[in-house]
């Protein structure tokens, strides 16, 4: 099996993505309110949900789109090849960030800030972006992998109210080793690394297992998880190799791509404080009143207060035995000096 092949109980849930009335896009003024899913490899298909004008307020892409009742539920298929055309009658709210992150981190909790405001098009985790990797990966000579990357930002971007003006996108965790092509297709577009203290992050994972934390359930080799096969026995183990190389691979990108890094330490405050200059988002009272209301609720439940992380299962002791934790801490605090020297205020004024 390829090493970015879909495994199967994913190809499942994308395959549901595709479940509703098909619509024939020669039937159709535009594809203003629809939005790509999921891209059929073998046909050269891109495959559109209609959301209309209902916005993208839960915490990840694929719950807006399983809140949508199935008798509402269409779908459109049209040529990977037509995209660029497709656009030509769409206006587009151009992409103000890109938000990469090791997961557990507070990369939803950000993004949940930033939808609450009216003028914001937040999409995250959007799967379209997984299958566009997987269609790369396996098609390493597609000539024009960057305008076809281009255009996939600009659908999901697509403007649908005057009062959009700013659009985010937070990709999947697994997805840090594409930084450097998302940089070369964007290279003015300011890029965030969100990261965490690394035990923190793994208590998250133990309590509830992000797919990527689990050996065999994603493709995760462009990583290079340093897990040996005893490891991927043990899940904890695992998960701790898995986050050496996702922030190995954020360290790595930090000088090099020019990344903006953020540890979850200062959420929520560092939106109001610097990012807000950062994305030049004019906000009255009423928005920050509305940003802060958000980030008292959880991330993933944004009608559910927060009353911070359960006590982690595995004492602080025995996470000091693992030798994948002390390379996590490692690079946690070679993280945490080079971003003692770059303020967020000097890349604005840069």
């Amino acid at each position: 099996m390829d090493s970015m092949e879909i495994k199967p109980g994913f190809a499942a849930e994308e395959r549901a993505l595709l479940r509703g009335q098909q619509i024939d896009a020669r039937d159709l003024p535009s594809m203003l309110g629809w939005f790509p899913v999921a891209i059929e490899a073998g046909a050269g298909t891109l495959c559109w949900r209609h959301l209309g004008e209902a916005r993208f307020l839960e915490s990840f892409f694929l719950d807006t789109l399983n809140q949508q009742s199935r008798e509402h539920r269409q779908v459109c298929l049209t040529p990977l090849a037509s995209l660029p055309a497709q656009l030509a009658s769409l206006s587009q709210v151009p992409p103000m960030a890109f938000i990469f992150h090791v997961s557990r981190c507070g990369s939803t909790l950000l993004t949940q800030m930033l939808a609450s405001l009216p003028q914001c098009v937040v999409m995250s985790e959007p799967p379209v972006i997984d299958a566009f990797f997987r269609y790369y990966h396996a098609h390493p000579e597609l000539q024009n992998a960057t305008n076809i990357f281009q255009n996939l930002i600009a659908a999901l971007g697509q403007r649908r109210s005057p009062d959009e003006s700013h659009f985010f996108v937070k990709f999947d965790s697994w997805h840090l080793p594409w930084l450097p092509f998302v940089r070369a297709a964007f290279p003015a577009i300011p890029i965030i690394f969100l990261y965490r203290e690394p035990q923190a992050v793994l208590a998250s994972h133990q309590r509830q297992r992000g797919p990527q934390m689990i050996p065999g359930l994603l493709n995760t080799t462009r990583l290079q998880a340093a897990a040996s096969h005893e490891q991927a026995a043990n899940f904890d183990a695992y998960a701790a190799s898995m986050l050496v190389s996702m922030l190995q691979a954020g360290f790595e990108n930090a000088v090099s791509q020019d990344l903006i890094l953020l540890n979850y330490s200062q959420l929520p405050e560092v939106l109001w404080v610097e990012l807000l200059m950062l994305f030049r988002l004019d906000c009255c009272e009423q928005d920050l009143m509305k940003l802060k209301a958000r980030s008292a609720l959880h991330s993933k439940h944004r009608h559910t207060g927060f009353t911070g992380d359960p006590a982690p299962a595995v004492s602080a002791q025995e996470w000091e035995a693992s030798t994948c934790l002390r390379h996590c801490n490692q690079i946690y605090l070679q993280l945490e000096e080079l971003r003692s020297k770059v303020k967020i205020c000097k890349v604005v004024s840069g």
